[in-house]
């Protein structure tokens, strides 16, 4: 049991030292797709210029990929990106890039950075690589035995003698030539290595170049990625209009996610690499804003012996939006609370990592409460749809929001004995240990609240409201539930975010991006000299939508970041609703 309790901590150290031995070039990389990948970065993108092709008609087809022809089938990972300068998806960047160009110009001027330019100096695109470029540019990251992997940069050629002088540029001292299957490589004295290969420049070790040459030839029986079944299976599931879009093999998901400190572990809620066969991620531009889509196919077989985080979650209808006030700063639903909770407590105490470990200890905490079955007394009585919520403080100005669950459809009777059964221990638990407050109890219209005073900011309180258990950390939020009135749902900013997400999902999730902007402005961060040179530019971020939907087959995650025209326009920050 001791040796075999020591494999994990084996395997993490291996691949940590797995990912300190890639190179800092390799690493920088991997960082770029760790930004492409995470919404907070997606901003960082919306001045890269793609365009998918067009069919007769009109018609969107996928975006013309001919790299990864050029690809081994073996690829760790897979980075595309379309740079040709016509087409909706470019005009929709582009009209994004022009409200916060700030932020898009910080973007270019780090990637810049990150890649090289000739004669050592840094890159200027327009100026090195658009004139010669033919319109598609991607990333590959290959293995080269054990734990190393390469990096192979492939760039379309439109002109072939400024491909060839921008290579010259790029190189430290005279290259040397040599061929390789009828292709010939240049190799500076750093060990870089240029060629021209199908139509693309590829750029990258010697080893990842002859690589590519022999995927793009054939050789030895070698195949591209784009024979790979399991990445058709998966990029098939994108949006065809797409600006970009990345691809993570099983392998490239075991090193590149499970890994502590590579830039793409906090994706692994979104990837469940221990069952994925295969995750792939498009960006795409639209008028409103930018989507990220993530779909990760899962191997059925393995899904019940590696349960991911979202598979505790059964799939719903959302609805209870509709009895959210419609100035709510933050919106979390999800289907069945109580077999949900069932669900992630069985995964703590499995020792799933993640967001599943820390459930794990949160329902440790309060099994230690005398008195208190977390699952058999309150679980069942929390309904069949649940939603949590955060709400503007009823005093306003920079004061901390309120916290807001509702759970649908309950047994009132169940919720009411199961409720007072957990006053006692609740108010032990966190009163201080002088003196333990009590509940108490009043009238608002035909409703019963019953509260707990834990100090000036926290007035727990709950109360069972048309069929619905509402619990809220101020009675205001109780309050506002019982008034009834319009709901979330109408709200412009809500609706924005979560228009054309899927109707049946796991888990949505919703922020008001303009309302926590303004608060956390009021609180001090518009007197931060740092922020001021953005606050033009952050205000207009007006929300943020997510869907994920699970299955033993695929975990999809759709996320929008939804950019104002206006700084703190049409209604951000302030739960406008429709003019409708």
């Amino acid at each position: 049991m001791i040796e075999a309790g020591r494999v994990p901590v084996e395997l993490g150290r291996d691949g940590w030292d797995w990912w300190l031995d890639l190179s800092i070039y390799t690493r920088r990389r991997l960082g770029l797709a760790a930004g492409l990948l995470a919404a907070v970065a997606l901003i960082w993108l919306v001045a890269l210029p793609a365009l998918p092709c067009q069919a007769p008609g009109g018609n969107v087809c996928p975006p013309s990929d001919h790299a990864i022809e050029l690809v081994p089938n073996d690829a760790l990972a897979y980075i595309h990106l379309n740079l040709d300068r016509d087409g909706d998806q470019f005009k929709a960047a582009e009209s994004v890039a022009s409200r916060v160009p700030t932020l898009a110009q910080q973007a270019i001027g780090r990637l810049a950075l990150e890649l090289p330019g000739p004669n050592g100096a840094s890159l200027d695109f327009g100026r090195d690589v658009e004139p010669w470029l033919g319109g598609e540019a991607a990333l590959a990251i290959l293995p080269a035995g054990g734990r190393v992997a390469q990096e192979v940069q492939l760039l379309r050629v439109g002109d072939e003698d400024g491909a060839r002088k921008f290579a010259s540029s790029i190189a430290s001292g005279k290259p040397r030539a040599s061929r390789y299957r009828n292709v010939e490589i240049q190799v500076d004295r750093r060990g870089l290595a240029t060629a021209i290969v199908g139509g693309f420049l590829a750029i990258g070790t010697r080893g990842g170049v002859r690589q590519v040459i022999d995927a793009q030839s054939g050789a030895d029986d070698t195949k591209s990625l784009a024979d790979d079944p399991a990445a058709a299976d998966a990029r098939d599931a994108l949006p065809d209009d797409r600006l970009a879009d990345v691809y993570l093999s099983k392998d490239g998901t075991s090193r590149l996610v499970t890994v502590a400190g590579s830039p793409l572990a906090t994706l692994a809620a979104v990837i469940d690499p221990g069952a994925s066969r295969g995750v792939a991620a498009a960006l795409v531009a639209s008028d409103q804003g930018l989507d990220l889509d993530i779909r990760s196919v899962l191997d059925p077989a393995h899904v019940s012996a590696h349960p991911g985080f979202f598979s505790a979650f059964p799939s719903f209808e959302p609805e209870l939006a509709a009895s959210l006030p419609p100035d709510s700063l933050g919106y979390l639903g999800i289907g069945d609370p109580g077999r949900a909770i069932g669900s992630l407590l069985e995964q703590a105490s499995a020792s799933e990592p993640g967001l599943a470990a820390a459930v794990g200890r949160l329902s440790k905490r309060v099994r230690a409460l005398k008195g208190v079955d977390l699952e058999r007394q309150l679980a069942p009585a929390l309904g069949g749809e649940a939603a949590f919520a955060l709400e503007p403080s009823p005093r306003g100005g920079a004061r901390t929001p309120v916290l807001v669950f509702v759970g649908s459809g309950i047994d009132e009777e169940l919720a009411t004995k199961a409720l007072a059964r957990l006053q006692g221990p609740v108010a032990k638990a966190l009163g201080s240990s002088r003196r333990a407050p009590a509940f108490s109890q009043h009238r608002v219209g035909n409703v019963t609240v019953h509260s707990l005073s834990l100090s000036s900011t926290v007035d727990l309180s709950y109360a069972i409201v048309d069929q619905a258990l509402v619990i809220a950390t101020d009675p205001a939020g109780v309050r506002a539930r019982a008034a009834g009135g319009p709901g979330l749902d109408d709200a412009d900013p809500f609706r924005e975010a979560t228009s054309g997400l899927p109707s049946e999902v796991s888990t949505l999730g919703y922020l008001d991006l303009g309302g926590l902007i303004a608060i956390a402005e009021r609180a001090g961060l518009a007197g931060d000299p740092a922020y001021e040179t953005f606050a033009p530019e952050i205000r207009r971020l007006r929300a943020l939508g997510l869907a994920v939907q699970w299955s033993a087959h695929e975990l999809s995650t759709d996320v929008r970041l939804v950019v104002a025209d206006d700084a703190g326009g049409s209604g951000g920050g302030s739960g406008g609703t429709s003019s409708d």
